[in-house]
């Protein structure tokens, strides 16, 4: 599957997830062939997965018509943003690619609160030399299992360890409680065969690399002994600090009631749209300025910490991620409940709804909304 990464990576909305992430989630994913005049179906599409057209031509079918679907034109997934039964009947011989929605978000979301942080460290002179080893850990599958709203407590619980060449940091057989990174200094890995009564050394391993995580998860014996072959620094983490880390935190959230009695009524609530801008091109609710999640510290100048922020994302994993972040960071944040699914889902019974939607861009400006209009810019009221 993971020959598929480069034609992937140019898909919306995974895009906006680096390879390394992005390779991690396609061994989530699974392909499904469709012969020409097969077909599939799908009665949730969009909440239990996210189909794309890798290969051929496709006809969807949805409750508000049909549509031809060729995949060399075609970056969206099928029927994007239709939450109802959904038939895709093939016209040539077609590849799917089906990725679990669920999986889908939660690493485009976590992706993306990393990046938040790199973006963070970037704007900051005083972690420079941080900088590395960093991204390093925020590259490690091990916090994949840390939900994105505490991506930026990952940091606080580590601390520094100096060693010297020849120390033991973890030996085999002992019962783990810690993990580390490598900040500076290379070890070697050394795994005993005790039938032969004898050490041998499996792999040596420099900046960046991480040892020690099973005893993070599980209460097992270290597998390896691990010991220093210069001197160098190391950054701990404990299972103590680690497991509150997998508690998620949760974001403050509004309905749709109370977002429609906010918008144009109230200059000082400003509506954020936090997904990817081909996503945001698509469609989003009126007034809304597009700030992906991954982008959100570059904007902070622009935020007014008297405001009001309502953030939404597709089904508001990423929003309430955004909301958290900017709330520890001393803004009133909250995230719409449900996210644009809720709204899409009740179009077809409601269909007024749909003129919430729009395509026009919207921008902040001097801290308030204004339109893109062909002359000027024109306060939203």
């Amino acid at each position: 599957m993971n020959g598929k990464i480069d034609s992937v990576s140019s898909f919306v909305p995974l895009q906006g997830i680096p390879e390394q992430h992005l390779s991690f989630l396609l061994n989530k994913a699974h392909s499904r062939f469709l012969f020409k005049g097969s077909s599939l179906k799908s009665q949730n599409l969009g909440l239990e997965s996210y189909i794309y057209l890798f290969s051929g031509e496709v006809i969807v079918r949805t409750f508000e018509g049909e549509e031809r679907v060729r995949a060399t034109e075609n970056l969206l997934p099928i029927a994007y943003q239709q939450y109802h039964a959904v038939e895709i009947t093939a016209v040539m011989d077609s590849e799917l690619l089906i990725f679990p929605a669920q999986e889908l978000k939660q690493q485009l979301c976590w992706s993306q609160m990393a990046e938040f942080q790199r973006v963070q460290i970037a704007g900051d002179p005083t972690r420079d030399e941080d900088a590395e080893w960093i991204n390093f850990i925020l590259d490690s599958n091990l916090f994949f299992k840390v939900p994105p709203t505490n991506v930026s407590e990952i940091f606080s619980k580590l601390t520094p360890r100096v060693v010297s060449s020849g120390d033991v940091i973890v030996r085999q057989g002992d019962v783990g409680n810690a993990c580390y990174f490598i900040k500076e200094g290379r070890a070697k890995v050394e795994v005993a065969d005790v039938d032969a009564d004898m050490k041998k050394v499996v792999a040596e391993i420099g900046p960046g690399r991480c040892f020690g995580e099973d005893a993070l998860v599980n209460k097992t014996q270290r597998n390896a002994t691990v010991s220093m072959i210069e001197n160098g620094v190391l950054m701990r983490l404990s299972k103590d600090d680690f497991l509150p880390l997998l508690k998620r935190d949760q974001a403050t959230t509004v309905d749709l009631d109370y977002l429609l009695a906010k918008l144009g009524q109230d200059e000082e609530c400003i509506i954020i749209d936090v997904r990817t801008v081909p996503e945001y091109q698509f469609g989003h609710l009126e007034t809304a300025v597009n700030i992906a999640l991954d982008i959100l510290p570059l904007h902070l100048p622009r935020l007014n910490n008297r405001f009001e922020y309502i953030l939404y994302s597709d089904c508001g994993f990423r929003s309430n991620a955004g909301a958290v972040a900017l709330s520890k960071l001393g803004y009133n944040a909250v995230s719409l409940e449900g996210g644009l699914s809720e709204i899409y889902t009740g179009c077809s019974v409601n269909p007024k709804l749909k003129q919430l939607l729009t395509i026009s861009p919207y921008w902040v400006r001097g801290g308030y909304v204004v339109s893109d209009q062909p002359v000027g810019a024109t306060k939203y009221r």
